[in-house]
């Protein structure tokens, strides 16, 4: 039964994530979004000139430079960071638990069936295996409680050389070409399948090491919309910017409809679980996680760099309920990925002999505030001309504060969540999970829910 539950399992995640074949790079999506939308194929000549149409040109550098690494490292390392199902398959063997009369193996021991995203100190015990298929779906629908979808930035005019000095005077406004603004609005929707396997052997009665290997699909969509704030067509007239139409008769909008699919592997973790101590007081053990870069940064598939955590464990059965805490660090040399600092408290609890509850708080706190990303923060001030287009520049006297976004600056983001599952085993050696990741605080980028549907098998 296991062999049969396990080989459908597979192919039920092959056939998902094979559903979608590999368009274009993930990592150019955004970069073609703002030159398309601020270059020269979409803005439009006004009045037979040709040079118009090239005064964002500098904005589409600015976004490129600035922008753009930051909302692809934003995007990667949310996916591949995502937290992995426990080392363990949720069967704990045990000598005391006796041993099977047919097979002469330790019997499963009657307990709890283990936390899903938390460790215990316990390790598998020397020559077991435990094996486990997991699948995750993640909607990153909002980043630091603005609503993806609704993401806005504002893109200002080049400066004008002065009519008098020839030579630009650093003041946004003199010229009311300069008074024109373009907002871009991404309808931005990042959704991730996430499925791992995953394969931990008892090397001793004390070490555990493992492999898990991610397979990840991602799809962004939506129809970004650019509006022209035209200052010179609603003051003088007849405008110098717009996307088509002409002076006196322009259209000031435009979309840009995009979706791009990204599969393949993911950053490959190894683990390996050590038990310090057990059977005191406390079990202790430490637990090392390494990350390598195998994923595909262009597709979002990971950071490209290798990611080091180390985790200290403690835990204790309590007849049918185990609490745990794990404190880890995480070395992150990633550019936009800060260092961290980790917790999973919880516990789980035996409901009968078949089933299990597992609740989790999960903690990463920031402790970089370097790598912290920033998306376009602070304003533009712009001086408006009253009236029409001036003969000679003279000094605005209306002062506008453009903001460069609608998304909230911070120095940190601080994530937590609430992880809330269960652990059903059907059959010996046998158990499907289920969990739903559930965020506590608007932090990061983040998904409304995150379920995770797996199985797994000890051996």
């Amino acid at each position: 039964m296991i062999r049969r539950t396990g080989v459908l399992v597979v192919l039920l995640c092959l056939l998902v994530f094979t559903g979608g074949s590999a368009h274009a790079q993930l990592n150019t999506l955004f970069s073609d979004m703002f030159r398309t939308i601020l270059g020269p194929t979409s803005l439009q000549k006004a009045g037979g000139q040709a040079n118009h149409q090239n005064h964002f040109l500098h904005s589409d550098t600015v976004a490129n430079d600035q922008l753009v690494p930051a909302l692809n490292s934003l995007i990667a390392g949310n996916v591949s960071a995502f937290p992995l199902s426990a080392t363990g398959a949720g069967v704990i063997y045990e000598a005391s638990a006796g041993l099977d009369p047919v097979t002469g193996l330790p019997l499963p021991a009657s307990t709890s069936l283990g936390p899903i995203f938390g460790e215990t100190a316990r390790p598998l015990g020397a020559g077991k295996v435990a094996l486990e298929v997991s699948y995750t779906y993640l909607d990153l629908a909002s980043f630091r409680g603005l609503p993806t979808d609704q993401m806005q930035f504002a893109f200002t005019h080049q400066e004008v050389p002065n009519r008098a000095t020839g030579k630009p005077d650093s003041v946004l406004g003199l010229n009311p070409n300069e008074s024109d603004v373009i907002t871009v609005t991404t309808d931005l929707h990042a959704r991730a399948q996430i499925g791992a396997l995953s394969a931990t052997y008892g090397l001793t009665k004390d070490l555990d090491v493992g492999i898990a290997v991610p397979l990840i699909s991602i799809t962004m969509s939506g129809t970004a919309r650019a509006v022209i704030s035209s200052y010179s067509f609603a003051v003088i007239g007849y405008a110098n910017h717009y996307f088509g139409g002409d002076s006196l008769h322009p259209v000031l909008q435009t979309t840009y409809p995009y979706s791009r699919t990204a599969t393949g592997i993911g950053d490959i973790a190894f683990r390996s679980k050590y038990s310090i101590a057990r059977g005191g007081a406390l079990d202790a053990a430490a637990l090392l996680d390494v990350r390598f870069p195998t994923g595909k940064t262009e597709d979002f598939l990971g950071t490209g760099k290798l990611t080091a955590s180390i985790w200290g464990i403690l835990s204790k059965r309590y007849g049918d309920v185990t609490p745990h805490l794990n404190v880890g660090y995480t070395r992150n040399p990633a550019d936009f990925q800060s260092d961290l600092l980790q917790f999973r408290a919880g516990f789980d609890s035996r409901f009968s002999q078949s089933l299990t509850f597992a609740l989790d708080l999960l903690g990463q706190i920031d402790l970089s505030s370097s790598k912290t990303i920033h998306l376009f923060p602070g304003t533009t001030t712009i001086y408006d001309h009253p009236g029409k287009f001036p003969t000679t520049d003279s000094t605005g006297v209306a002062v506008r504060q453009v903001p460069n976004s609608n998304i909230p600056d911070s120095n940190t983001d601080n994530v937590f969540n609430a992880a809330i599952g269960l652990r059903y085993s059907p059959a010996e050696r046998l158990v499907f999970v289920f969990n739903m990741l559930v965020p506590l605080n608007d932090k990061g980028l983040r998904a409304a829910l995150a379920p995770t549907l797996g199985v797994s098998a000890s051996f």
